[in-house]
């Protein structure tokens, strides 16, 4: 199977016993900082965990099953077949394909239907190469004001997780005030879907590198529970451009204290990563997303990753030792950014408070949300 990079033939990917990776003689390009480029082949006994990345889970992976595993078998090779040309990402397979559909965002954001997710499922399952439980898929789509190509993805919830969609959005908005970077992000006027735009895409239009924690720490998908925020913090200073080192394990210890304050148990290693133009000589901490209240769902939920060697909601003693021995952090930063994360959380309190809607579920799941976050250790 053919393996290119944005739109360059860069190497072949096959499986035998094992999947092996062959570099194109005259490739430029990496597929992974992980894969540098070299004339012995890249062999796996699971595929590579690059190519990996952006299999479907979840819902979507069995829509997809469903709609052809008459016609071809259902392994990753054959997912990879199926959607590999499809994929909006740095890396692609088999060939080059562009969508001609195309869908206005406002569109999505103002529709009324009740079965637009499902209707847009059916329409773009195949183009959507967005791992992860929650069901979600991308869209091309057109920006009515500016008239140009962006990708979204849009994401939906299912009868088990009411107003997931709304819970995220807050919880992003709380990031927002804490400082983090996040990607450009919506909420429908139903409040059904909430929207992301892609982050990984350049001014001229091509795909920057992104490798989420998975891939950098060479685990599969399964394994994304495996590791430690200490261990991102070592892959960060590794990989990470000099010049950027510092506001990313900044922004990394943020984000772990905002999972805190939030109570989102799912900041496992799909949800940290790093994006960059050639390869790790550019690389920065991609920003932040996929953050949700998850004890709203599961009241003893805990963190998803291990920190000081366990897994639970940590004093704040484990929270200064990992700001200065993993993160390089001063006392002073430490106060400075629980302050700030501690402000976040109390504006969007406030932002909860005067955001206006009759449905009276809504009302109560917001309240719930509220009485689930925290603003101190």
């Amino acid at each position: 199977m053919k393996v290119f990079v944005n739109t360059s033939h860069t190497g072949e990917l096959v499986k035998e016993n094992k999947y092996i990776f062959n570099y194109d003689a005259k490739a430029k390009d990496i597929v992974s900082i992980t894969m540098p480029i070299r004339n012995e082949s890249w062999t796996s006994g699971k595929l590579h965990p690059i190519f990996e990345m952006n299999m479907p889970e979840g819902v979507l992976k069995e829509v997809i099953k469903n709609h052809f595993s008459k016609i071809e078998k259902m392994d990753d090779m054959g997912l990879l077949k199926l959607i590999g040309p499809y994929m909006l990402g740095r890396v692609k397979f088999g060939k080059i394909e562009t969508p001609a559909e195309k869908l206005h965002l406002n569109d999505i954001l103002t529709s009324e239907k009740e079965n637009l997710f499902e209707e847009l499922m059916d329409r773009f399952a195949i183009r959507s190469g967005v791992s992860g439980v929650q069901p979600k898929l991308l869209l091309t789509t057109q920006n009515k004001t500016t008239m140009c190509f962006e990708h979204y993805i849009v994401k939906s919830w299912q009868k088990e997780y009411p107003q997931l969609s709304i819970n995220e959005f807050f919880c992003m908005r709380a990031l927002q005030h804490a400082g983090i970077e996040t990607p450009e992000f919506y909420l429908s006027d139903n409040l059904s879907l909430f929207v992301m735009k892609r982050f990984d895409i350049n001014k001229d239009g091509k795909y920057l590198g992104f490798e989420d924690m998975c891939v950098l720490t060479g685990r599969g998908t399964d394994d994304k529970y495996e590791g430690s925020y200490e261990e991102i913090a070592r892959v960060l200073k590794d990989v990470i451009a000099p010049m950027y080192r510092k506001i990313a394990l900044k922004s990394l210890f943020t984000a772990v204290l905002m999972n805190h304050f939030l109570r989102n148990g799912d900041g496992h290693l799909k949800n940290y990563g790093i994006v960059y133009e050639k390869d790790y000589q550019d690389a920065k901490l991609a920003p932040i997303y996929d953050v949700i209240t998850t004890t709203c769902y599961i009241k003893n939920d805990i963190p998803a990753l291990k920190m000081s060697d366990a897994k639970l909601w940590w004093k704040e003693k484990t929270y200064k030792t990992f700001a200065k021995l993993s993160c390089g952090l001063t006392n002073k930063e430490y106060d400075q950014i629980v302050s700030k994360c501690k402000e976040a959380i109390t504006i969007t309190k406030e932002e909860i408070k005067n955001f206006k809607h009759q449905d009276q579920e809504v009302k109560e799941f917001l309240n719930h949300l509220v009485a689930c976050w925290h603003d101190g250790f």
